[in-house]
């Protein structure tokens, strides 16, 4: 089995102490952190943050595969809507460690009362705004664009 050299790691609003003890000690032990600016941050990484391309890129962190231990900030679960799954489609099993958060999904939906089953979730940030349209009617939706 593969040595992981990737830690993705998701983040909640509560910052560092909301981090298991095993994410905790693998975002210390990295050299370089990627994330965007509030997620870096929020996660208090100083020199070692580096930010996300824009438009957003994956090949920044593969440049580094063997050659650095490597920290993914992401919002909540990294796999879901999150860049986890565009890092580990490149990757073999086992290069990478998961530190999932609640989903940025699940802990809205829990602070606004909402119940998952019946809310839809779409990722509009890689979409056109014109995916919501079929979605919309005359009845009550919960819709939140992750």
């Amino acid at each position: 089995m593969t040595r992981p050299w990737l830690f993705i790691v998701g983040m909640h609003p509560s910052g560092l102490e909301g981090l298991s003890a095993a994410a905790r000690r693998d975002l210390d032990d990295a050299s370089i952190v990627f994330g965007s600016p509030r997620l870096l941050a929020l996660a208090d990484v100083g020199e070692r943050g580096k930010p996300w391309p824009v438009p957003f890129a994956v090949a920044p962190v593969l440049a580094l595969r063997g050659q650095a231990r490597v920290a993914v900030l992401a919002s909540g679960d990294p796999f879901h809507f999150g860049g986890g799954a565009s890092l580990a489609r490149h990757l073999d099993v086992g290069e990478w460690r998961n530190h999932p958060q609640p989903s940025t999904f699940s802990w809205i939906a829990g602070e606004l009362g909402w119940s998952q089953e019946s809310t839809h979730c779409l990722g509009l940030h890689a979409q056109p705004f014109e995916t919501l349209t079929p979605l919309l009617a005359e009845r009550e939706v919960h819709l939140l664009a992750a």
